[in-house]
């Protein structure tokens, strides 16, 4: 590695962070804002010769990671049922409008808090559902339920999780769920 790309590296790992929030509010499950992180660190060192380090390298970071973010969620949802296209569309949409500053740590950190707190059936879907990448039709085979239950109990828990990591967010940031 020479001066440059030891140099472009440092840059990047000054933003990590930053990336990874960015990833997440175009991807909302964890292991797909790992691999958007990922490429963009791939793909800013592939080209670090073509930018100027010298200026502030959020702006460039944020751009990079949203291409790629939109790039990998097309792919990931191209597979999937229309229905679902059409939801990730949708959440990809609320998320570009989102206007308030990023609190991404905070929302992690008060998101896990608020998934400990779920009831053990509700936090095995989660996990099987967003951490595991196990589509609906699999999961009710497995629990011995309907595929659309299945996607109501899912509807139910995001729901849950919003109000929590809400009220938590409201109250300064302290898990009472």
């Amino acid at each position: 590695m020479n001066i440059a790309e030891t140099h472009a590296a440092q840059v990047f790992l000054a933003h990590h962070d930053f990336v990874k929030g960015v990833a997440l509010k175009y991807a909302p499950w964890p292991g797909l804002m790992e691999d958007i992180t990922q490429q963009v660190f791939l793909e800013f060192m592939a080209k670090e010769s073509k930018w100027d380090l010298s200026s502030d390298a959020r702006p460039l970071l944020a751009t990079m990671t949203r291409h790629i973010a939109m790039r990998l969620w097309r792919e990931r949802t191209r597979q999937q049922p229309d229905v679902v296209q059409k939801l990730a569309d949708h959440i990809r949409l609320l998320a570009e409008e989102r206007e308030t500053p990023p609190r991404y740590e905070d929302e992690v950190r008060v998101l896990r808090t608020c998934l400990q707190k779920l009831p053990q059936k509700s936090r095995e879907l989660v996990e099987l559902y967003y951490y595991d990448d196990v589509g609906t039709p699999q999961i009710a085979e497995q629990i011995q339920m309907k595929a659309d239950t299945v996607c109501r109990a899912l509807s139910r828990v995001r729901e849950k999780l919003r109000e929590c990591i809400e009220q938590n967010l409201n109250q300064g940031g302290h898990a009472h769920a």
